[in-house]
């Protein structure tokens, strides 16, 4: 299945964490992005049973809670090392944050991230395998090097981070599940080529033209516009339309 751990762009808020979600099996769970917040969402079992993470990008709201995830694999106790896939330019990033959060003091802290985890850099638009699990991947039109994640297994995208383009349509097509970014209710003021983001009626389009069966919509500027959100969703795709909200778990079977 597939649960929600955080679904709030740009920050935790109100509760809410910043995007997180995991995909759990018998086989093994994979997270897909870890924003702040998400790392308290997770049980001691969910991260026990913890065979791969995936970070679409580098902003923070997407991967700043590695840093506490790598803390806790290595602290009091050293874990089992956990492989890492993000876009070669998320590699950057996260040697940055070690230089700046190592504890050199302790051995096993003195660079947590790459301690803590195999550092896989991807391409985006590269296949990838996470014990049984098998993904693809595209690149997104967004600011930095981002990429879309779909699952083979259970026939699911993740569009992360995003401007809309046709590459993306064909890249969700016959979905059953798309969790897509669903920033901003309405366009407004912002430049949603250069921001590289996606609206209700967007997502929602999107998800018609893709033939998705069910929508989720995630990755909200301001919660408080959920219900809007869903209902102007509803108006352009009339398959299952879901608000992101943490602890939410989807069900899905293997094909």
């Amino acid at each position: 299945m597939l649960k929600i751990l955080g679904c709030r762009a740009g920050s935790p808020a109100g509760g809410i964490p910043a995007s997180g979600y995991l995909l759990k099996a018998d086989s093994g769970n994979v997270c897909i992005d870890c924003g702040p917040g998400t790392m308290s969402r997770l049980s001691e079992e969910e991260i026990g049973d913890l065979i791969g993470v995936v970070i679409t990008h580098e902003h923070a709201d997407h991967c700043l809670d590695l840093m506490p995830l790598a803390f806790y694999l290595l602290f009091p106790a050293l874990k089992n090392k956990i492989p890492l896939y993000g876009p070669p330019s998320l590699m950057k990033v996260l040697k940055q944050y070690e230089e700046v959060f190592s504890i050199p003091s302790l051995p096993t802290l003195h660079a947590p991230i790459s301690t803590a985890f195999e550092l896989n850099p991807l391409p985006p638009g590269d296949a990838f395998s996470i014990g049984r699990y098998s993904f693809d991947t595209l690149l997104m039109k967004h600011p930095v090097e981002t990429m879309a994640v779909r699952s083979r297994d259970y026939n699911f995208v993740y569009t992360s981070d995003g401007a809309f383009t046709e590459k993306l349509n064909t890249f969700c097509a016959d979905s059953k599940i798309l969790l897509a970014e669903s920033t901003y209710l309405e366009e407004g003021r912002n430049d949603l080529e250069e921001h590289g983001h996606m609206t209700a009626e967007i997502c929602a389009s999107l998800a018609k033209s893709a033939g998705t069966q069910h929508l989720i919509m995630t990755h909200l500027a301001d919660y408080r516009t959920g219900e809007a959100m869903i209902n102007t969703a509803r108006r352009f795709f009339h398959g299952s339309v879901t608000l992101a909200q943490p602890g939410l778990e989807i069900p899905f079977d293997m094909e």
